[in-house]
């Protein structure tokens, strides 16, 4: 049962009346650059904002569980101070009474502790007792692709079958381990970041992007003999829940995840803030974890409602424009290689701008786009000046205005919208993405994640969202 949660008031009065009671060379630690970060995290952290949420996840009866405050705070200063295992830093908060000063506790917490709490706000246990085949792992059946290539393993039918469940919200699709590890980070940072300025939320501009995430676990498993059929070949697997996929940047095969993150990137601040993170299978295409990640952020935090999303290549296809304008978002996407033709399905050819190709061969003007039309004007070149000479003056209009030519949204969006593709104005929202990319690299290398000795999806959710929420305190810290 849950029965006691200290407050963030009574944890600072505990930072201020038991520093006294420091040693001297404790005093001089917490001095030191990383303690004393570390010190202003604990300090500006407010655990107050979780209790709503962590409260429904106890029994109204039952042994008095340990304070969820410590172990909230114990894990974030466990990564804070790169430590990659649970036993190894529980075995050092037993020696170090500076550590259990910063994380309020009287006495160490125990890691069975910290393993229950984990198992308690992701609601996944052990998977020990599971027995799988052999083959539970098994390489996708596509042609292996080249390094730096995406494994194409999906299909427009798949993103729009995402577009329809997803369009009218996500309240359906809760999953208990990322809705709830979310809603902490939510609640913790996100939106303490935005209320304090990190995030700005009148002019929203989002970037989302997935990384390899390989864990430390075998794709063998562990032969498994059953006393009633002992012919039968069944295999223990310390990660079942992850697959196999394809590593771009390594150009291999890998098994383990994809972490998926939706970050802002503040240009006055020069920092990135992860506003969602979660764990999808290392099979699944990055172009159906943009529709389902975006639909699952914009549902658990509604407060923050982005003007503008940023993708690569790898989310090009129509059902993810159709999703996001839906959703009255401004899709920034980067136009995949794969498509060679700059030709639309009325036989209209674009240059690589997307800017309509006249008779003579040269590149019509924007001439602006009409918001209540939802459509973009193009005129004549040669009507603007923008050529000498043309044969087809007469045969393309008589009027003076020359030919005008309009692309409506709704006959393709993926050449329409109020930014054209590729111009200064898309170029200088389109910097935004790169900021996905540190975030993904932050999580997995500055933080460890990829040296952890962890495998199953419940610890990779949980140490990549408490990865981001001390990206966040770092932000605050710096500040």
């Amino acid at each position: 049962m849950l029965k006691y949660f200290s407050s963030t008031q009574d944890f600072r009065f505990h930072l201020k009346s038991e520093k006294n009671n420091l040693s001297y060379d404790q005093l001089h630690r917490l001095d030191s650059s990383s303690f004393r970060s570390a010190f202003h995290k604990m300090w500006k952290l407010d655990a107050d904002l979780v209790y709503d949420i962590l409260q429904p996840l106890y029994s109204s009866t039952g042994r008095p569980a340990i304070d969820p405050t410590i172990l909230i705070r114990s894990f974030i200063l466990m990564q804070h101070l790169n430590y990659l295992s649970i036993d190894s830093w529980c075995d050092q908060l037993r020696n170090d009474k500076l550590l259990l000063y910063l994380i309020g506790a009287d006495s160490p917490p125990s890691s069975s502790s910290h393993y229950d709490f984990i198992s308690r706000l992701t609601g996944i246990h052990s998977h020990m007792n599971e027995l799988y085949p052999k083959d539970h792992y098994k390489k996708p059946d596509k042609p292996k692709p080249k390094k730096n290539e995406k494994l194409i393993n999906y299909s427009h039918t798949d993103t729009y079958y995402l577009f329809d469940k997803y369009k009218n919200g996500a309240e359906a699709d809760r999953e208990r381990m990322i809705y709830t590890l979310q809603l902490i980070m939510n609640a913790l940072v996100v939106l303490p970041s935005a209320d304090m300025g990190f995030i700005d939320s009148h002019n929203l501009t989002l970037s989302g992007d997935g990384s390899s995430l390989h864990i430390h676990a075998s794709q063998y498993g562990h032969h498994v003999i059953l006393p009633d059929d002992p012919d039968k070949e069944m295999y223990r697997f310390t990660a079942p829940n992850a697959d196999i996929g394809w590593d771009s940047d390594l150009g291999t095969y890998y098994l383990g995840f994809t972490l998926y993150n939706i970050s802002y990137h503040n240009p006055l601040k020069n920092i990135d803030l992860p506003v969602f993170v979660s764990l999808e299978k290392a099979s699944r295409h990055d172009a159906l974890s943009t529709i389902s990640c975006t639909a699952q952020f914009l549902d658990i935090c509604s407060d923050l409602h982005p003007a503008q999303m940023c993708f690569d290549s790898a989310s090009d296809s129509l059902p993810i424009y159709q999703y996001l304008r839906s959703a009255n978002i401004i899709p920034f996407i980067d136009r995949n290689k794969r498509r060679t033709s700059k030709e639309k399905e009325d036989g209209l050819k674009l240059t690589d701008d997307d800017i309509p190709i006249c008779k003579k061969g040269i590149a019509m003007v924007d001439y602006g786009y009409d918001i209540q039309r939802s459509r973009r004007k193009f005129r004549c070149p040669f009507v603007l000046s923008k050529t000498d000479s043309c044969p087809f003056k007469d045969e393309c209009s008589k009027s003076k205005y020359g030919k005008v030519l309009y692309i409506n949204d709704g006959d393709d969006i993926r050449y329409g919208g109020p930014v054209r593709y590729r111009s200064d104005a898309w170029k200088k929202v389109y910097n935004n993405r790169t900021s996905t990319e540190r975030t993904n690299n932050r999580i997995l290398n500055d933080y460890h994640l990829h040296q952890m000795k962890i495998r199953g999806e419940a610890k990779q959710a949980f140490f990549s969202i408490f990865a981001a929420i001390n990206i966040h305190l770092d932000a605050w810290v710096k500040e």
